[in-house]
């Protein structure tokens, strides 16, 4: 029996939206049935697009200036002979320019203009050629304008100059799922960028005019780990007593001590007369153990925890003043830091306080205290637009822990 097979384009209705370079093979077409344009990528991997014909005929009576209009319509001689060599004021260059059919022209104010004859204009439908053809105001317009901080997310937008790959955020996302990045209105996937500190590497740079969102998720004084209701069942297959390990799903036993309850055949257990639980990993059975044919289900009812937002940095050289966070100058004046080093055996806490000028970093350390002997100097510095916390170790292969809490500026 024949069967109807139907070829399906990667598409989009979302006005606006791009493919970026990462999601087109060359020779694949995607389309965005919003905007009425076909996308593909070309030889030097940027993406390209074609629009349908009532698109193109709107951007060009926008974009096109009056004196082309002019002289399309209106000029038109038979007597004069020669070759157009030149259209400087018409907003035409000879690149855009070819000449169809016939020879005659006019000079007009120094311009050679086409007499009998056709002249076509190539402004193409090609989304470079289009830009170039958007005037200095809109571009601007696009450009400017940036969107503070909003409770816990920040955004920043840039604009894309095919070369740039690196953006300096106004806050530092803890890691890469903490950011949102968005390319000419396509959500990348974090495999497509990395955050170091407050600047943001892309893998490869948007073409110029690309609008480049970026939202981060602020959590700085830490976040919340709640674990999640779980059941484990036990069904053994001689007598016992003690439970751990591996349940009949694969599951491993764990529990917060205190915070679970335990079944034997559908029946609950108490704590402390029919069960033990002390280890947060095993239950021990008092009084004689469950055999074949029986069930033993553990529900754990974990407790949240807060924890500290920790930024982890390994620092494998002895080198000095190694930047182990960092955070922007423009959003934020004041930093108190919590400072933990820690190399083998060896362990070294202490608290920093610092503020800034805008050039100048002035800080105090205070409640410094070590195991066995000091990791590390601390120290601060401005770098660009970035508040810079460096250690210098004392050891190499020492972990910096930094926990962070800014005021703004």
């Amino acid at each position: 029996m024949a069967t109807n097979t139907r070829l399906k384009l990667k598409k989009s209705s979302v006005v606006g939206r791009i493919p970026a370079a990462g999601d087109l093979e060359y020779g694949e077409i995607a389309i965005n049935y919003a905007d009425g344009k076909l996308y593909y990528k070309n030889s030097s991997n940027a993406v390209k697009a074609f629009g349908d014909s009532a698109s193109t005929q709107t951007l060009i009576t926008s974009f096109v200036d009056s004196d082309y209009v002019q002289l399309r319509q209106d000029y038109a001689w038979s007597s004069i002979t020669g070759t157009p060599t030149t259209r400087a004021g018409y907003g035409i260059t000879d690149a855009q320019a070819t000449l169809v059919s016939g020879t005659n022209i006019k000079t007009v104010n120094g311009n050679t203009i086409l007499g009998s004859g056709n002249l076509t204009i190539d402004v193409g439908t090609d989304s470079a050629a289009i830009i170039n053809l958007i005037d200095s105001d809109y571009v601007q317009a696009r450009q400017s304008g940036t969107i503070a901080d909003a409770n816990t997310v920040v955004l920043n937008e840039f604009t894309g100059d095919s070369s740039t790959t690196a953006f300096t955020l106004t806050k530092s996302p803890a890691t890469e799922h903490h950011a949102f990045v968005n390319v000419g209105g396509v959500t990348q996937n974090v495999g497509a960028y990395s955050i170091s500190g407050s600047t943001l590497t892309l893998s490869e740079a948007p073409e110029t005019n690309t609008e480049i969102e970026v939202r981060t998720l602020r959590l700085q004084t830490g976040e919340v780990t709640v674990r999640d209701y779980a059941t484990y069942t036990f069904q053994p297959g001689s007598t016992t007593t003690t439970f751990a390990d591996s349940d009949v799903n694969g599951a491993i036993l764990t529990y917060d001590v205190g915070k679970l309850d335990v079944y034997l055949n559908g029946a609950r257990l108490t704590n402390g007369l029919d069960y033990t639980a002390s280890n947060g990993s095993s239950v021990v059975l008092l009084g004689g153990g469950a055999g074949s044919g029986d069930t033993v289900s553990v529900s754990s009812f974990a407790a949240a925890v807060i924890n500290e937002d920790v930024n982890s940095t390994v620092l494998a050289t002895t080198a000095a003043n190694q930047a182990v966070d960092s955070f922007a100058k423009t959003t934020s004046r004041t930093a108190k830091y919590l400072v933990q080093m820690t190399q083998g055996t060896r362990y070294h806490s202490q608290e920093i306080l610092l503020i800034h000028n805008g050039s100048t970093v002035s800080m105090v350390e205070y409640a410094d205290i070590y195991t066995e002997s000091d990791l590390g100097t601390v120290d601060a510095s401005i770098s660009g637009n970035s508040v810079l916390l460096t250690v210098s170790p004392n050891y190499t292969n020492t972990t910096v822990k930094t926990n962070r809490t800014e005021v703004g500026v």
